[in-house]
């Protein structure tokens, strides 16, 4: 079963097809429930994100896209955009994951008895909601500037898949 939000393309019958003759199941999470089933759009996605910004800062701070012909940066190639995505995700600690889980009090012990499932202020720790608390989420602290990733910086296709 593949569970996912009801982004437009998402929801395309050529989509739902597909899967279908995958075998898979789908399900779709309603608008207004991010919080409660999206536990990538709780606590990852920001501290992912800003990871891979600042990956594409370095590479084109290092002249890493340099300039075609006609002055137009060049692309990316679409092995460094991978080594991106990895150290981006690498670079979130897998107790951020798990507490996202958690948060959203997603669960793999289906008696409902998981016991670290509860999220209490008891446990000693005086940590604050990872949610609420970026620099915990990600293992590099250095993250700079808010500029979105331009379109100049798109994969070019011919590049190999890492």
């Amino acid at each position: 079963m593949l569970v996912y939000d009801s982004f437009k393309g998402h929801l395309e019958e050529s989509v739902k097809r597909k899967f279908h003759e995958s075998g898979i199941d789908l399900a779709v999470i309603s608008g207004g429930l991010t919080s409660i089933c999206q536990p990538l759009d709780v606590t990852i996605n920001k501290p992912f994100k800003d990871n891979l910004r600042k990956e594409w800062h370095v590479w084109m701070a290092g002249g890493g896209a340099g300039v075609t012909a006609v002055g137009n940066l060049r692309r990316a190639k679409l092995s460094d955009v991978c080594l991106w995505v990895k150290r981006s995700w690498q670079a979130i600690y897998d107790e951020t994951i798990a507490e996202s889980f958690k948060t959203c009090k997603i669960s793999t012990n289906l008696d409902e008895s998981d016991s670290d499932l509860e999220i209490s202020d008891d446990d000693g720790d005086n940590n604050d909601d990872v949610s609420d608390n970026d620099d915990a989420n990600s293992k590099d602290d250095d993250v700079s500037g808010d500029d979105d990733v331009s379109s100049d910086d798109d994969v070019n296709g011919d590049d190999q898949l890492c």
